[in-house]
């Protein structure tokens, strides 16, 4: 029983669990500044939604390209459950089945807590349909928009962005904002960056299998500096955020002491010669990416 659950907390990705919260967390700070409302409820349920959608991902994830055969003895990034035999095909549909039911249920729930008017909740119900449709359909179907060039970029960006940050903010406040919309997409880029080190280590057995991702149709060489740019992107536009918002010197401290993270581990990035060398520096920017958005929160209410 001990070792089957390793294998389901493995296939969790556990790892990658903070992308989740990240956006959520920052918007939760810099909402709780502007209004001083009590979100406590709403932000952890949230939380809750968010998690169990990525998990829900993954586990889709895993299911996906065992069947394309994108994980394969070739693939240099951690050996998948079904790909070892650890979970079965069956096992890991039904577990696919109950996460998308959590999902709706958990997401239902936060709407009813938030008090939306009646269109507006409307809007938000057929979100969560489309939430759970496509953490599944990444990688699953006849045609999963996480084999197709540029695709898996926007939506991550979109759904680990936008609707992390902005999204989350209209819950708790409301209110839609200008400002958190460019906040969004900072974190945005950065969670881009993520993917776009998941695809660069394994480019070479995603080209072979047909897996069309931007790491592919750029190749390593021009991958590189897409990423150098997006993590640039992300740190001009939290940046800019910052100056529209600017109340104490701690925001621009906090702020630039991850920047100097982000910048060396640019500087690592470029200079990676083997492909496995990309794992610790994937787990490194998902820190970077929760550390960068709490920083900007934290400064909100320092």
């Amino acid at each position: 029983m001990k070792m089957k659950l390793k294998y389901w907390i493995n296939a969790a990705r556990i790892h990658t669990l903070p992308l989740s919260f990240s956006g959520i967390t920052l918007s939760f700070f810099i909402s709780k500044y502007r209004t001083n409302g009590n979100f406590t409820v709403v932000y952890i349920l949230c939380i809750i939604t968010a998690l169990l959608l990525q998990i829900l991902a993954n586990f889709s994830n895993d299911y996906g390209d065992s069947i394309t055969g994108v994980d394969n003895c070739k693939r240099i990034g951690p050996k998948r459950t079904i790909q070892c035999g650890f979970i079965s095909f069956s096992e890991m549909k039904k577990a696919i089945r109950l996460f998308s039911i959590l999902s709706f249920f958990s997401g239902f729930l936060l709407l009813c807590k938030t008090v939306l008017y009646e269109n507006v909740f409307f809007l938000f119900f057929i979100g969560i349909f489309i939430c759970i449709y496509s953490s599944i359909k990444y990688s699953i179907g006849p045609y999963p928009y996480g084999y197709i060039i540029g695709m898996g970029d926007l939506f991550v960006m979109i759904f680990f962005g936008i609707i992390s940050v902005e999204g989350s903010y209209f819950l708790y406040t409301h209110t839609l904002c200008m400002d958190i919309f460019i906040l969004s997409l900072s974190i945005g880029f950065l969670n881009v960056g993520v993917l776009n080190i998941n695809n660069m280590r394994d480019l070479d057995n995603d080209n072979k299998k047909g897996k069309h991702t931007m790491a592919v149709w750029l190749g390593i060489r021009y991958a590189k500096l897409y990423h150098t740019l997006i993590i640039l992107i992300s740190i001009f536009l939290g940046g800019y955020f910052i100056f529209l918002n600017t109340k104490t010197i701690y925001q621009w401290l906090y702020f630039t002491l991850i920047v100097i993270f982000l910048i060396l581990h640019i500087k690592k990035i470029i200079s990676i010669k083997e492909k496995k060398l990309f794992n610790p520096e994937l787990k490194k920017l998902v820190i970077l990416t929760f550390l960068y958005g709490f920083s900007i929160g934290i400064g909100f209410i320092n």
